[in-house]
């Protein structure tokens, strides 16, 4: 038996890629204004990508097996 994740597990990631989609987009913005500085930026993103695979493992995504 596979061990997929639920489709609630899957609907919780996937809200949660899409915060993350959402903030870089900011994070961008801000940067690209200078209202942020590159390490600035590059350390929120970095602080934002750490919470999303945290979220991933404890939701136990895995990706399915692609092999024939």
């Amino acid at each position: 038996m596979k061990d997929y994740a639920t489709f609630a597990e899957s609907m919780l990631f996937d809200a949660n890629l899409r915060e993350f989609a959402n903030r870089v987009g900011i994070i961008c913005a801000l940067e690209a204004g200078h209202k942020l500085s590159p390490e600035e930026a590059y350390q929120r993103v970095k602080k934002l990508w750490k919470t999303l695979k945290r979220s991933k493992r404890n939701l136990n995504i895995r990706a399915p097996d692609t092999t024939c």
